[in-house]
């Protein structure tokens, strides 16, 4: 006979319940919006798209090349970056969320970087902390790579700044993320706006910076390349709709499109 007199069961404080409910709640809405709105729905199904590619090549993929596997290092923290975004994001932690997309920004950069020289990527992982400082610093990534496609906007310094203004550092612009209405919110909290342009901003990035994932992987097994060719259609579907490009021939120079974009 059962004891459950004696059961322990987990407990936190009523503070930290109350937060944990309220995020809860946050989810719901955040679903519901999502569920009425095409457009966020595509969206966050492309994403999904890009997660399922990028798991089945980082885990289910064995690699054959010791860069291979430093590319899978770097894609299991896009992947977990990604994830966690979303699970901040639709908890209603909007300020937070970002913080993990400029994450994603800098490490899909750095994928891209990669894709000029793959030499780099041994390099790369051999770098103390001195020489990453000063070869692989992100402001030298995004010059590279702006070098690279002709670009003198510097669009993703642009953008890079703006998450490290707004999120990643706590600055007073930044309140802005957690005071949609004028006022400051403290925990969670659900806003249809932040949720849309969230999930905008992770659907215009994760399908690109996995498409530059999949382009390090040269010689994909059978099996594999039926998923990638599943994801590709998906892709060229969404981009055609929502980025008006078409991709029907995915190369460099549709990437480069897409990039000029963001």
């Amino acid at each position: 006979m059962n004891d459950k007199s004696n059961l322990i069961l987990p407990w936190l404080p009523e503070n930290l319940e109350s937060l944990n409910k309220q995020e809860e709640e946050n989810r719901t809405q955040s679903i519901l919006q999502i569920n009425v709105d095409s457009k966020l729905k595509d969206h966050l199904e492309i994403v999904y798209a890009s997660l399922n590619m990028l798991y089945d090549i980082t885990i289910s993929y064995k690699n054959q090349t010791d860069d291979e596997l430093t590319i899978q290092y770097i894609g299991i923290r896009l992947f977990n970056s990604i994830v966690s975004s979303i699970k901040l994001l639709l908890a209603g932690y909007y300020q937070s969320s970002v913080i993990l997309q400029r994450d994603i920004l800098e490490t899909g950069f750095l994928l891209d970087f990669f894709s000029i020289d793959q030499s780099k990527i041994l390099d790369w992982k051999k770098s103390n902390n001195k020489q990453q400082s000063g070869k692989y610093r992100p402001s030298i990534i995004r010059k590279s790579l702006d070098n690279r496609d002709g670009f003198k906007e510097r669009k993703r310094e642009q953008i890079y700044q703006k998450m490290c203004e707004y999120a990643a550092h706590p600055t007073y612009p930044g309140i802005k993320l957690v005071a949609p209405k004028g006022l400051a919110n403290i925990g969670p909290f659900f806003d249809t706006q932040y949720l849309k342009s969230l999930i905008e901003e992770l659907a215009m990035r994760v399908p690109l910076f996995t498409l530059i994932y999949l382009r390090h992987f040269k010689s994909l097994p059978p099996g594999f390349l039926k998923i990638q060719a599943d994801f590709l259609d998906k892709l060229k579907t969404w981009s055609k709709k929502y980025l008006k490009l078409d991709l029907s021939h995915i190369e460099i120079n549709y990437i480069k499109e897409w990039v000029k974009l963001l």
